[in-house]
């Protein structure tokens, strides 16, 4: 009788749990509101709304978010390819909401749909919202080279770009930028075409960019070229990192080592004990009573 009296303790105790955190709702879809599924080319980016509504009565503190991608996507956060990113918000007053933007890209082609998830909840992730977008070849083959992933600090580098239209329409209003972040320098400016007709291409602008001479670390590098074409306006991203590092430092420890490996070396040498000789006593012999 005990037993079945927690039981129902227990069951109540569940269902006031599930119906607190059913005041939280997050909804995810395309920041564009004409769009309803998302169709997108390989390596082209897009904007979805991650929409948390606190629909109870009471305020709701500590909200957690995480924004997850199925294989063949990738979340874009600062430049860098991610699967996962998370966030918390402080807060969020009775019937408000708090809106949280996140950027994807197909980065492999598929006939499957590719999802995009968001656990969310109080404290701890207690529910799941998702959406899912479609992934097709784009018509305008882009093709990107990046000349060095590792610089030395203040050194020079470039991304080749060249662009072909592959389909049976014109593609226009292309343009090519080279965005990069903290630490790195573009040197030369966008470029724009206004068409490239059916079969027509476009060969190797390179995009130059210089390391600072005073930062070292891993920074990303990103080359966005949009067009339209008949389906409308896109906007593909390729994603690259370099290192920046300082060779004279490098130089530096290689110096050190060796030293290092040469005085271990000679003390090792010095420690070892050479084998001792034992001396016999020679044998007298006295011959005729005189010593021999």
């Amino acid at each position: 009788m005990i037993l079945g009296r927690k039981a129902v303790f227990l069951l109540f105790l569940l269902l006031l749990s599930s119906v607190v955190n059913a005041e939280l709702l997050a909804t995810v879809s395309p920041k564009d509101p004409n769009v309803s599924v998302m169709s997108l080319y390989l390596d082209e980016s897009a904007d979805f709304e991650v929409t948390v509504l606190n629909d109870g009565p009471d305020l709701v503190e500590g909200v957690m978010v995480k924004m997850s991608v199925s294989d063949g996507l990738k979340i874009i956060d600062g430049g860098v390819e991610k699967t996962t990113v998370s966030h918390e918000i402080d807060s969020i007053n009775s019937t408000e909401k708090e809106i949280l933007l996140v950027k994807v890209k197909p980065t492999e082609l598929s006939s499957n749909k590719l999802f995009l998830y968001v656990d969310y909840g109080e404290h701890d992730y207690t529910h799941l919202s998702a959406t899912f977008l479609n992934v097709s070849e784009s018509p305008l083959l882009i093709e990107t080279n990046l000349s060095k992933t590792a610089l030395d600090m203040g050194e020079e580098a470039f991304v080749a770009l060249s662009l072909k239209n592959t389909s049976s329409e014109p593609i226009t209003d292309i343009t090519a930028e080279l965005i990069v972040f903290s630490g790195l320098e573009s040197m030369n400016g966008d470029i724009y075409l206004a068409s490239l007709a059916p079969g027509e291409g476009y060969e190797a602008k390179e995009f130059v960019f210089r390391a600072d001479p005073e930062v070292t670390g891993e920074k990303p590098v990103v080359l966005q070229i949009s067009f339209e074409d008949k389906a409308g306006k896109h906007v593909v991203e390729k994603n690259f990192a370099v290192e920046i590092q300082s060779k004279q430092t490098i130089i530096y420890l290689i110096v050190a080592v060796i030293v290092l490996l040469i005085i271990v070396a000679f003390l090792s040498r010095r420690g070892e004990s050479k084998p001792i000789k034992t001396l016999e006593k020679p044998i007298v012999k006295e011959l005729e009573g005189k010593s021999l």
